[in-house]
């Protein structure tokens, strides 16, 4: 007669509860077991998973790590150890842990999406898309291997199978559980209605996964000052902090108490000192739970919570998810819908998010008066640039730069800019890739294009003063789509130079023309790619009115709404202001335009 192992049938049980969303009560019955027995393998395996789960990283990868230690002949736990170092930001370990899993069991599918996603974040892109390669001819029909496929091709600039990759991307994002990241939809399509629908099913599996439910905040008498919560990881060297700190600084502190909550790392640059300074409370969270941040907030009685990073790499979403303020915006980190209603207000403008949109939003749009994007007009410009040659420049010849991510670069407008090359004779394009392999297919692109591989020219990484004061050696910033350049458009303009544009579908794709408008160059938005090649030729091939808009860039820099860091402040309050009002007369949030302030005659 057999004897039935009771923990292994409370194991089982727990398991049960788990699977049917009962995380809590799996969890006590783990807990019973391993009370019982602390090295019972199976019990701190699905404890690690579970704690993973419900948002407590750091649990689970102590669990996991004395799970493989007592078993470590269990390839399903070194998977799941890897994915909870990967989530916890210990990478290198991540990838460590996956490998031993895949040792063990080579034909591990989920393993091999597990190592490609972490190769990715280590951006080892080519390893990435071999990682990849080996899931699909293990699974063919892996929808988020061909997502990852796709993304991974892009960030190393391998087009060759493109054709083939997008229409099972699009297949997989068809399907009712879209397999693309929210962040990887933007760049895919100019579809809003599927940046919404990719974002509230990312969403929806973090509510579900960490058993949120929103708190409702009960009516209480009104704060002296509107208290401002901005939640990021970025406050240090980032294009975030680099955008908003001159906005942090600026804020009116007698109606305005301010709130930084960082959950990112201290890198100790003057940037992480400036941010720092610049609110009047700066909160270092990075090894709190979401739950405990949420909690924190509301015992601080945050009127406004305002989201800098969506849903970006290292974002913080659940504790925004969990409404730790009667009013969550979203703002300046993600240019889209987070896809959720748990966020009130989404900061745009008339051309990024126009109210004919909405539909595409969950959260209600608010119009900015000239441009969404926070700018600081204190950025430093380094008195003396690099010369063309220390550049890799040639001595003479005009430069199209085009400083974007190369995961923004499309073979169309690659294809566009190798024409320009062909037509502009002398020119040489400008790109920043730190990656040989990269740069070698770019080259080997371009040769297949007609053009002579040393016409790329690759910028080395510098500080950013030195990186806006080479600006001084383009001519022209080329802009992509569907994802345009953002900081990097408000870089070049800010550096004097004029930046070319194709006007797109979707926020992502519309801020530099958001951008133009706010510095009064509304004529150099395309309408469609030959409206750009043409534009992007005219005005290579005319240096009289490059160099006037040059000029106008640089003589007036201080005075367009763009870079007027005080007046956006002031619009930025306005629209908490309203928020707030509404919210105290219990009205429900709903969309509006702040109106422009007449402004002083300079």
């Amino acid at each position: 007669m057999s004897m039935v192992d009771p923990l292994f049938e409370m194991v089982k049980r727990g398991l049960d509860l788990q699977k049917s969303g009962h995380k809590a009560a799996a969890q006590a019955l783990y807990r019973q077991v391993l009370a019982q027995s602390p090295s019972h393998a199976l019990a701190l395996h699905l404890s690690g998973v579970l704690a993973g789960q419900m948002g407590q990283l750091q649990q689970a990868v102590e669990l996991l790590q004395r799970s493989v230690e007592i078993n470590p002949g269990d390839p399903l736990a070194w998977n799941n150890f890897a994915n909870a170092l990967q989530d916890f930001g210990a990478t290198q370990d991540a990838l460590h842990a996956v490998s031993r899993a895949l040792a063990m069991r080579p034909e591990y599918v989920t393993a091999w999406i597990t190592r490609a996603t972490i190769l990715q974040a280590l951006s080892r892109h080519e390893e990435a898309v071999e990682a990849f390669r080996a899931a699909l001819n293990l699974a063919p029909d892996r929808g988020a291997a061909w997502t990852g496929l796709w993304r991974a091709s892009m960030e190393s600039c391998q087009w060759s199978d493109l054709p083939d990759i997008i229409p099972r991307v699009q297949a997989a994002v068809a399907q009712d559980r879209p397999a693309l990241l929210p962040f990887e939809a933007l760049s895919f399509s100019e579809d809003e209605a599927l940046h919404l629908k990719c974002a509230a099913a990312y969403a929806h599996d973090i509510v579900i996964r960490e058993e949120i439910s929103p708190f409702h905040h009960p009516p209480r008498p009104r704060n002296s000052r509107i208290k401002v919560a901005y939640l990021s990881s970025d406050f240090h060297e980032h294009a975030t902090s680099h955008l908003a700190v001159g906005m942090f600084e600026a804020h009116d502190r007698s109606r305005f108490e301010t709130f930084g909550v960082s959950f990112g790392p201290d890198d100790g640059s003057p940037m992480r000192d400036r941010v720092s300074k610049s609110f009047e409370h700066f909160l270092d969270v990075r090894d709190w739970t979401s739950a405990s941040i949420a909690d924190h907030l509301r015992s601080l009685q945050i009127d406004i919570a305002v989201d800098l990073k969506g849903f970006t790499r290292n974002a913080m979403a659940s504790a925004l998810l969990r409404r730790p303020a009667p009013i969550v915006v979203n703002y300046l980190g993600y240019p889209g819908s987070l896809g959720v209603s748990a966020f009130d207000y989404v900061i745009g403008d008339a051309i990024v998010t126009p109210f004919s949109s909405q539909q595409n939003y969950a959260e209600k749009i608010v119009h900015m008066p000239a441009c969404y994007q926070a700018n600081d007009n204190r950025r430093g410009i380094a008195a003396d640039a690099p010369s063309r040659k220390d550049e890799g420049l040639p001595p003479s010849g005009f430069v199209f730069a085009a400083f974007n991510n190369c995961y923004k670069i499309t073979p169309t407008f690659f294809a566009v800019w190798m024409k320009l090359l062909r037509e502009v004779k002398g020119s040489v394009l400008w790109l920043i890739c730190e990656s040989e392999t990269i740069q070698q297919r770019l080259r080997s692109e371009a040769v297949s294009r007609g053009v002579a591989a040393e016409r790329l020219v690759f910028a080395q990484r510098r500080s950013l003063e030195m990186h806006l004061a080479r600006h001084v050696h383009a001519g022209l910033l080329l802009d992509t789509l569907p994802y345009n350049a953002h900081t990097t458009a408000s870089d070049a303009l800010w550096a004097g130079v004029p930046v070319v544009t194709l006007q797109g579908q979707s926020f992502a794709g519309r801020v530099a023309a958001s951008l133009l408008h706010a510095t009064h160059l509304p004529e150099l938005i395309a309408h469609s790619l030959d409206e750009y090649f043409a534009l992007a030729k005219a005005l290579a091939d005319d240096p009289q009115r490059l160099t006037q808009l040059k000029t106008q860039l640089s003589t007036h820099r201080m005075h367009l709404p763009l870079f007027d860091t005080p007046a956006f402040t002031a619009a930025i309050e306005r629209a908490f202001t309203t928020m707030h009002d509404r919210w105290q007369a219990g009205l429900p949030p709903e969309q509006f335009s702040v109106p422009a302030l007449p402004t002083p005659h300079h």
